[in-house]
C-alpha cells in the first residue's frame, strides 16, 4: 500500500464489505423472520406496522457512503501528496468499518427491539359464542373510483368499512376473501381481529391481475372455506359496486342460502356514472380507458346488490359517503343463532424488547472506542484490507 493511500479511505474496499454484510444480514434476518412467523406459533410482533423504519438503513448507508467520498475529495485538495502526511494522520479503512459496521448494526436490532417481538408462554383453549363471517371484498380496478369521495376512493371506504365492523364483533371467527374476476382468500377465518385488519390495509387493486367482476366466484370460494360439519352458523358480506360480468351471483346466493349461509350485501359507490382514475407504478396517469380509447364509466349496480341479498335472505346496505350504516347488517347477524366456537391462543406473551434494546446500546457504545486513524494492531492489518 502506497505512502498515498495510506491517507484516504479505501472506498471500493469499503463498499464491497458493504454490499457483502446486506446480503449476508438480510439473507439471515428474512429467513428467520418468515421461520418464525410461519412455524413457530408461539412466536409475534407487538408491532409490525412499524417495519417501515429498516428503510432508515438504506439511507444510512447512501449517507456513509457520500461522507466518505466526500472526504477523500476533500483531502486530496487539501495539498500536494507529498505534503499529506505533514498535515494529517493516516486512515484505517478497516476501523472506518468496523465503526459503520457496530453504529448500522445497532440501528438494525433497535429497530427490531420497536417491533417487540413476543413469545408465547402458555397455549390454552378459548371458547367464546360466535358465527362464521367471510368477508368478500371486491378489489376489481372500479373500486378504484372516486364518487363516494373526492379523498377515498370505493375500497379504502370499504376498507374502513369492515375496520368498524371488527370493533363491533366480539367472539366470531372472521375472515376476508378478496376478488375482482378471480377470487383468492386473503385472511382465513380467525378470532384474531388485529391481525386480520393488518392483512387488510395491505390489499390493493394491483394484487389481482384477472380484472372483472365476478361476485358468484367469490360466494363459492366463501362456501369452499367454511366447515359446515362444525355445526357453527355462518353468514356472508359481499362489498361491492355491483358490477357483476359473470352473471352466476344470484345462483351463488341461493346456493348458500340453501345450505344454511345468510348472504348480505353492502354497496359500494353511488349510481351515477362516474370516471375510474388509471394508476401506473402507484402513481395516477389519468382516467382508465377501454380497447378502444374509450374512457370507462362506472356505476353501483344497486338491483344486482339487492337480487343477490334477497336470494341469500341477507340485508342490503348502500354507502353514504364516507359512512357505511353497518347497524342493520350487524342485528341481523346478531339475530343469527351462536355457537360455541373453540380455538387454541397463546396468552401471556412475554416482551422480548429489552434483549435487543441492551444489544443495540452495547454496540452503539462499542463504536465510540473505533475511529478512523490508523494505529497498533488495526494498522498492521490495515495493509492487508482487501
Amino acid at each position: 500500500m502506497s505512502v498515498k493511500n495510506n491517507y484516504i479511505y479505501s472506498f471500493k474496499a469499503i463498499l464491497l464489505s458493504i454490499i457483502v454484510w446486506e446480503i449476508v444480514f438480510w439473507g439471515i434476518f428474512l429467513s428467520l423472520y418468515f421461520y418464525l412467523t410461519e412455524q413457530v406459533e408461539a412466536f409475534r410482533l407487538e408491532n409490525p406496522e412499524l417495519m417501515w423504519l429498516f428503510l432508515i438503513i438504506p439511507l444510512f448507508i447512501a449517507g456513509f457512503l457520500r461522507s466518505i467520498k466526500w472526504k477523500n475529495k476533500a483531502i486530496k485538495n487539501l495539498a500536494d501528496d507529498r505534503l499529506i502526511p505533514y498535515l494529517i494522520q493516516p486512515i484505517s479503512s478497516l476501523k472506518t468499518f468496523i465503526k459503520y459496521f457496530l453504529i448500522r448494526n445497532a440501528l438494525a436490532i433497535l429497530i427490531v427491539a420497536l417491533l417487540n417481538p413476543q413469545y408465547g408462554k402458555g397455549k390454552q383453549k378459548a371458547i367464546s359464542e360466535g358465527i362464521e363471517i367471510m368477508i368478500a371484498l371486491d378489489i376489481s380496478n372500479s373500486m378504484r373510483a372516486l364518487d363516494l369521495d373526492t379523498e377515498k376512493n370505493r375500497l379504502d371506504i370499504a376498507k374502513l368499512s369492515i375496520e368498524r365492523l371488527l370493533n363491533n364483533l366480539h367472539g366470531d371467527k372472521v375472515g376476508v376473501i378478496i376478488f375482482a374476476g378471480d377470487a383468492f382468500l386473503q385472511v382465513p377465518l380467525t378470532t384474531d381481529y388485529r391481525t386480520a385488519k393488518m392483512f387488510l390495509n395491505s390489499v390493493t387493486p394491483d394484487m389481482m391481475t384477472n380484472q372483472g367482476t365476478s361476485i358468484g366466484l367469490a360466494i363459492q370460494k366463501a362456501l369452499e372455506t367454511f366447515d359446515f360439519e362444525n355445526g357453527v352458523n355462518k353468514a356472508i358480506i359481499v362489498m361491492s359496486d355491483g358490477e357483476d360480468f359473470e352473471g352466476d351471483a344470484i345462483i351463488a346466493a341461493k346456493n348458500a342460502q340453501e345450505k344454511g349461509v345468510m348472504v348480505s350485501t353492502v354497496g359500494m359507490g353511488t349510481t351515477k356514472g362516474t370516471v375510474i382514475p388509471d394508476y401506473k407504478n402507484g402513481r395516477r396517469v389519468g382516467l382508465k380507458k377501454d380497447s378502444d380509447g374509450n374512457t370507462v364509466m362506472t356505476r353501483l349496480n344497486q338491483e344486482m346488490l339487492m337480487q343477490i341479498a334477497q336470494a341469500g335472505k341477507g340485508s342490503f346496505t348502500m354507502a353514504q359517503g364516507t359512512y357505511v350504516n353497518l347497524y342493520g347488517l350487524l342485528d341481523s347477524i346478531k339475530n343469527i343463532d351462536k355457537k360455541e366456537i373453540e380455538s387454541q391462543l397463546y396468552t401471556d406473551y412475554e416482551d422480548q424488547f429489552q434483549w435487543f434494546i441492551g444489544v443495540g446500546l452495547f454496540l452503539l457504545f462499542l463504536s465510540f472506542f473505533f475511529g478512523t486513524k490508523r494505529s497498533g494492531l488495526i494498522h498492521k492489518l490495515q495493509d492487508y484490507e482487501i
